[in-house]
């Protein structure tokens, strides 16, 4: 099965800017789709590495805020610093924990779809495979059906010659029966005639020795 080409970074860093600066947001299918090929796993981890190596946007403000309100700004910081100190403290043990979680579920996913990917080239190959040995099973069956048609057409050409034959074998049988007929016939009429040829030469013989006895008398 044909493999699409290796993703780089720099294509998909190129690509994620291009969306940002569309004003779309850069997510993993995003890219995906605006890509249109690459493996998740790949482009997660380019997506992570495209994160991380941003420049921090500074924060521009066109009016500069009133000196009043930065002194009271200063004076409400330094009342809360202290309060808000075990807070913060507690969010960013908090924040981190999380992160960590997050990190570890997000390698867990990674993980996840490359597993998934693998099976999904693995079934792929399987059904290139299936496709091939269907290909051939058919194949032999095309050349099976057309051996069988032939057999079955050699098979009535014997069938119409055997017919033929039996019904010469009857006519030879028939024409025999015919002849032998015209043979006891026949054998029967010489019998006969025969039979009649001795009758005649006994008679002639007879009338011989009459003929003799009357000229011997005279």
């Amino acid at each position: 099965m044909a493999r699409s080409q290796a993703l780089d970074a720099d294509e998909l860093f190129e690509t994620a800017n291009r969306l940002q600066a569309e004003g779309k947001e850069v997510t993993a299918v995003s890219l995906l789709n605006a890509l249109g090929r690459g493996s998740l796993t790949t482009i997660y981890r380019h997506l992570e590495t495209w994160k991380n190596s941003r420049p921090a946007r500074p924060v521009l403000s066109n009016n500069e805020t009133p000196e009043l309100v930065k002194n009271a700004f200063a004076v409400a910081w330094r009342e809360a610093r202290q309060e808000a100190a075990l807070e913060v403290e507690a969010i960013k043990t908090k924040a981190a924990e999380e992160t960590q979680a997050a990190i570890k579920e997000f390698h867990g996913a990674l993980e996840a779809i490359e597993k998934l990917e693998k099976e999904s080239d693995q079934d792929a190959s399987e059904i290139e495979l299936l496709k091939t040995q269907v290909a051939d099973a058919q194949s032999q069956l095309a050349k099976m059906e057309a051996q069988s048609a032939a057999n079955e057409a050699t098979a009535k050409q014997l069938l119409q010659q055997a017919d033929s034959q039996a019904k010469e074998f009857e006519r030879l049988r028939q024409d025999n029966e015919k002849q032998r007929t015209e043979r006891d016939a026949a054998i029967k009429e010489a019998a006969e005639l025969k039979g009649r040829a001795e009758s005649l030469q006994l008679q002639n013989k007879e009338l011989l020795a009459k003929l003799t006895d009357k000229e011997k008398h005279k």
